[in-house]
């Protein structure tokens, strides 16, 4: 039996309801289909792609996407007109597919990081929100596991999210396939860990922080930042016809940061950091890398 990792009450509640709003909620914006155009857009509203991850993005109260990313994109768009906003909750490995047939108007920018691969299937807004990866993992262990190769190298179980970069980072760094245990949210990936079913747990930084700070008990696990990961940002992903709306979105990034309410919502989230060397990157740069 692995340790009892416990969150507080408080934050347990808010989990269980956050996920059956995201169900709920998902289920509806998955009815979302066929071509939209900018004027559209404006009349009928648009479905945000979000995984159920705070503080980057999950489900209110409301029944409504919010978290960092969702806010920013709702400043963002009411720039542009657009005031009607629903969220639909998958795994990040969903979130391309939805946007290319149509079921999601766009993946949140606090959801896909920006990478060569994703650049041929979808176009990206400029970045908004930059990160890197963490690992949690037991204290023992803390000294040894650095980067994805030292867990292939000692033949640990890691658990990453369905679809995302820590999972095509863990395959590439030579771990086999029954090595790498996919987990749908943060929640669980921590139940992984502290059942014994995964070794390490993997995520962004920013969201293992926040993962981390809600641990009851700390002193038996350790958070540290992934060796040799490169700067990497996300940004809002569009189908490929909707040019128009990505570009009123980019637009919209120009006001909003000229305001200040970019920086007020990332305090909000305790995210302030995502902000640091988004200045020195931009969508082209991270796209042919």
């Amino acid at each position: 039996m692995g340790t009892v990792i416990m969150f507080n009450s408080q934050t347990l509640s808010f989990s269980r309801f956050a996920v059956l709003a995201a169900f709920l909620v998902g289920t509806a914006g998955s009815c979302f289909a066929g071509s939209q155009t900018f004027e559209q857009a404006k009349s009928e509203g648009v479905t945000i792609a979000i995984a159920n991850e705070p503080p980057y993005a999950f489900m209110g109260a409301d029944g409504s996407p919010t978290g960092a990313g969702p806010e920013l994109d709702k400043e963002i768009l009411r720039e542009a007109g657009i005031t009607h906003f629903s969220g639909a909750v998958m795994e990040y490995g969903a979130m391309i597919p939805a946007v290319q047939s149509k079921r999601a108007t766009f993946a949140s920018v606090g959801s896909l990081l920006i990478t060569p691969e994703r650049c041929q299937a979808v176009i990206f807004s400029e970045p908004l929100i930059c990160d890197g990866l963490a690992f949690i993992l037991p204290n023992a262990l803390a000294s040894k596991i650095k980067n994805f190769k030292d867990i292939a190298a000692a033949g640990l179980k890691v658990g990453v999210c369905g679809g995302c970069v820590e999972q095509k980072l863990a395959l590439e760094a030579g771990n086999s396939a029954e090595k790498v245990v996919v987990y749908p949210d943060g929640t669980s990936g921590m139940k992984l860990l502290a059942d014994g079913r995964i070794d390490v747990f993997a995520y962004s930084s920013i969201g293992g922080a926040d993962l981390y700070d809600r641990l009851a008990d700390q002193e038996k696990f350790k958070y540290a930042g992934v060796v040799d990961f490169p700067f990497s940002c996300q940004g809002a992903a569009f189908n490929e016809e909707d040019v128009e709306l990505r570009d009123a979105y980019n637009k919209g990034i120009d006001a909003i940061r000229k305001s200040g309410k970019y920086m007020e919502i990332l305090k909000k989230f305790n995210m302030e950091e995502a902000a640091i060397g988004l200045d020195t990157v931009n969508t082209q740069l991270l796209c042919n890398r």
